[in-house]
């Protein structure tokens, strides 16, 4: 026969009721009072009521809620957007309707426009002819002569032009402002050998830079085939004969001023070191004319060959000189037939040259029709 205690017996009943009953209907099959929460709840509002478990109505409340707080945020969005939009289309009308300044383009201070270009296409040998280039004032500064404003000859090098100055200056009151014009003219000597040169110019602000339109004009050079002069009857005498030459009898290779009136003294040639000097009293009397360069006058020299004389000037005096390179004396710068540029033409040591001194008579340019006397000169 067990014995069973009472321990063991309550044991059992506690583990049948255990298993019949749930925790909180245990609790309540034992007759126990759920102890109170701190906070004055009691388990079963702590069980049911948790925070972290949001009670069936306010869910609701908060899905009833949101939307309109959505509403309320898409609207306020799709107002901004409006607003947005409005600004910006507004802004657009602006650009469209007002435009942004309108600025001028910079224009330089040296600009030139090509207007017109009077050079010949074609020339004979030794033709002289004179050309024109016009040219407008498309900068912002005035021309004058005052500021160094010239027509030159690109890279100082021209065939047809023979001045020593290789510019076509201004009068010293001429003028010409932003938009005006200004016609330049000169003369043009065509070379003695035949073909195809470029002329070609371009204005130059004289120290500062070259600028503007550049005229171009490419010539065709011919020379007609040429009979020599006429030799004259040899002579037992091959030398010139005694005395100054017969102006009246002279091959003139520039202007002919046998008729001039001699006004003016030539009272020596000498040559020291590199130059000639021919000293003749008109140096500073005799008018200025301006081609390119101030100058007063040309000197001539007097040349027996083929028993005949031949007269040519060499080169062009300034206001106030009288001695020239010994090295102008020369074909390269007579450039007339015999004589020309190629001919290879010096003075021969030992032989009477005659030299003289006029006005302007080189081409067509005129200051003064007068001249000196001639006077003998032995090249040394």
């Amino acid at each position: 026969m067990s014995c069973a205690t009472p321990q063991r017996s309550r044991f059992r009943l506690l583990l049948s009721l255990f298993s019949a009953c749930s925790l909180l209907p245990l609790i309540a099959c034992i007759g126990l009072q759920p102890p109170l929460d701190p906070s004055g709840q009691s388990d079963d509002d702590f069980f049911t009521g948790r925070d972290d478990e949001p009670a069936t109505v306010d869910d609701e409340s908060s899905q009833t809620e949101t939307p309109d707080e959505t509403d309320e945020t898409d609207e306020s969005d799709e107002t901004d957007e409006t607003n947005e939009t409005d600004e910006t289309d507004e802004t657009d009308e602006t650009d469209e309707t007002e435009g942004p300044d309108e600025v001028d383009q910079p224009v330089e201070d040296d600009a030139a426009t090509l207007l017109s270009l009077d050079l010949p296409a074609s020339m004979e040998c030794g033709e002289l002819v004179t050309a024109t280039v016009l040219m407008g004032n498309s900068g912002a500064a005035t021309w004058t002569r005052q500021d160094g404003y010239k027509l030159g000859v690109v890279d100082d090098d021209d065939p047809f032009y023979n001045s020593s100055d290789t510019r076509v200056w201004l009068d010293s009151g001429d003028e010409i402002e932003p938009g005006g014009s200004h016609s330049f003219s000169f003369e043009l000597l065509a070379p003695e050998d035949p073909g195809l040169y470029l002329s070609d110019w371009q204005m130059v602000h004289e120290g500062v830079h070259w600028f503007g339109d550049v005229g171009t004009q490419v010539i065709d050079v011919q020379c007609a085939p040429q009979s020599p002069p006429p030799a004259p009857t040899p002579t037992p005498n091959s030398g010139p004969p005694p005395g100054p030459p017969d102006l009246n009898t002279v091959t003139w290779l520039h202007s002919n001023v046998s008729q001039w009136p001699e006004t003016a003294t030539l009272s020596s040639v000498t040559i020291s070191g590199t130059s000639i000097c021919l000293d003749y009293d008109r140096a500073n009397q005799w008018p200025v004319y301006n081609i390119g360069v101030d100058v007063v006058a040309n000197p001539w020299i007097f040349i027996w060959e083929n028993g005949q004389w031949y007269a040519a000037t060499w080169e062009w005096l300034r206001p106030g000189q009288i001695c020239k390179a010994v090295s102008s004396v020369a074909g390269s710068h007579i450039k007339r037939h015999p004589f020309g540029e190629h001919s290879g033409w010096v003075p021969t040591s030992g032989t009477t040259y005659w030299f003289m001194v006029s006005g302007l008579a080189r081409f067509s340019e005129r200051n003064v029709e007068d001249r000196s006397n001639l006077v003998p000169f032995v090249w040394p």
